[in-house]
């Protein structure tokens, strides 16, 4: 399993506090069986904003701690990004990608999809860059008509689902979204937005829903290919598969899915 959206860099942003909090939550992760970790650290202009060379030294300090305990996990640069008007020399000046992809995870206010959303995605996609919105399902835009989430993919727009969300950690209407992004195959990766303020439970308990709710074949896309293929620089299918459901019968036990890649 790979987590592409944790805040466990102590002291930069509003997530873990301190290298040992940090360290501890990272060899949960690797107990668990989670292989990779993206450190998807907050960078916003002007309030969380910080360079590349102390991020770096923070990851790497990590990385030490866990080869001297004898964790396998492997960390893996990347931010999540605000969006802004200076979001594209930002990206391009500082490298605020996933790895040493052309991915980049964004995020904007909870309270919706501001009109600004399109121009400043299209900005990066013409640019070769490869958008990721976080945590879909907790905007309230989304939350009041899921299908907007349908209408970002068309723009190439990726999506992913924070697990907490999948078990209720942010209540039921985001854990309603966030299964409905899912159910309807509009979201493409998973990640647990985790700030090391309790343990690292949610990943695991996402995911075992998801292989009872949908298949496995689906928790294994939205938590280790995909992400592999992020690491890899490759392109994630926008589509990955049609969804059937007789008009008389909407319920999920009555859906059909048919697997369009794989």
């Amino acid at each position: 399993m790979i987590d592409i959206h944790c805040h466990i860099i102590p002291a930069i942003d509003d997530g873990s506090k301190d290298l040992a909090s940090s360290i501890g939550q990272l060899l949960a992760m690797d107990a668990g069986g989670i292989t990779h970790a993206f450190l998807t650290s907050h960078y916003l202009k002007g309030h969380y904003e910080y360079s590349r060379e102390e991020y770096m030294k923070k990851l790497e300090e990590l990385q030490q701690a866990l080869k001297a305990k004898g964790a396998k996990l492997k960390l893996i640069p990347g931010f999540e990004v605000f969006l802004s008007p200076t979001i594209l020399e930002d990206v391009k000046e500082k490298n605020l990608t996933l790895g040493d992809s052309k991915y980049v995870l964004i995020e904007t206010e909870l309270n919706g999809l501001y009109h600004d959303f399109e121009h400043y995605t299209f900005d990066l996609l013409r640019a070769g860059y490869k958008p990721i919105l976080a945590h879909a399902e907790r905007y309230v835009s989304v939350m009041r008509k899921p299908s907007k989430v349908r209408d970002l993919i068309e723009r190439n727009v990726y999506i992913q689902v924070n697990t907490g969300s999948l078990v209720g950690q942010y209540g039921e209407k985001v854990r309603q979204t966030a299964w409905i992004l899912l159910d309807n195959g509009w979201a493409h990766l998973l990640g647990s937005d985790d700030h090391v303020r309790g343990p690292y439970t949610s990943y695991f308990e996402a995911v075992e829903k998801i292989k009872h709710r949908i298949d496995k074949r689906t928790a294994q896309l939205l938590s280790r290919e995909h992400a592999l293929m992020v690491l890899a620089d490759e392109e994630i299918p926008y589509k990955y598969v049609h969804v059937e459901r007789p008009h008389h019968h909407r319920s999920r036990s009555k859906s059909f899915w048919r697997w369009l890649f794989g």
